[in-house]
């Protein structure tokens, strides 16, 4: 049997394709390049604590891979840093959590569990102060956000005491809407998710007592605040 040949417009055709693939693969080698001049860029920054000039720049890379995970991280942590000097709370804390939530989507795996916990711990923080900066649909839509920070913490370090903390604080979040206008029908709901929360709260406290967990000191004032402020509206929707 004679081979077969391709036909001229087949041959044409993957002439056609081969200049469409080399730039392809010349624009991938192109943005890893700049990806990785960018990122050691950013990490000279850092090491001088330089959190002004990250928080300024721009970050054009969006597809998952650890060099562009840890620009988006990078900056993020920048913007968080600022917020929490109180430099701009209400623009940084923003940054910190947009910066955050796409570095920890971007970055495919991790070397260091507990560098990935912090950063989501830092990404719930964010959130959390964000929404007390909002109002209206802006500050309903960060307390989804928030929720759903907490809960991947959760995943990440179930029952340890960063954890329980920002998923109580994120389901109080979203209960305290319904305190205002609470009637005898959304009040035993309410009133329901309320002790079930600041039971599991009251367990980790309790457990911290008789044996101190590592984050328990950085924790401590939060949960007692958290506990407060769950009695409070506890009370405002006649709890019993």
């Amino acid at each position: 049997m004679r081979p077969q040949t391709r036909s001229p417009v087949h041959r044409t055709a993957l002439m056609r394709g081969q200049p469409a693939l080399a730039a392809c693969l010349v624009l991938i080698l192109v943005f890893s390049g700049c990806t990785s001049l960018q990122l050691s860029q950013f990490r000279q920054h850092a090491a001088r604590g330089d959190q002004e000039w990250l928080a300024a720049q721009a970050i054009n890379c969006q597809r998952a891979s650890d060099g562009c995970g840890q620009l988006h991280l990078v900056r993020g942590d920048a913007c968080f840093r600022l917020a929490k000097m109180g430099r701009d709370p209400a623009v940084n804390f923003a940054c910190a959590a947009d910066e955050l939530k796409k570095g920890l989507t971007l970055k495919p795996s991790w070397d260091n569990a507990d560098v990935q916990l912090r950063y989501q711990e830092n990404l719930c923080e964010s959130l959390r102060n964000l929404k007390d900066l909002q109002s209206g649909e802006t500050a309903e839509q960060t307390v989804k956000r928030f929720l759903g920070a907490a809960k991947a913490l959760y995943q990440l370090a179930p029952e340890s005491v960063p954890a329980v903390y920002y998923l109580a604080s994120a389901r109080l979040m979203q209960m305290e809407p319904m305190l205002g206008d609470i009637n005898a029908a959304t009040r035993v709901p309410v009133c329901i998710r309320l002790k079930r929360t600041v039971t599991r709260v009251l367990a980790v406290m309790e457990t911290a007592r008789e044996d101190t967990p590592s984050d328990w000191d950085r924790f401590a004032d939060n949960y007692q605040r958290l506990v407060f402020d769950m009695g409070s509206a506890m009370q405002a929707a006649e709890c019993r």
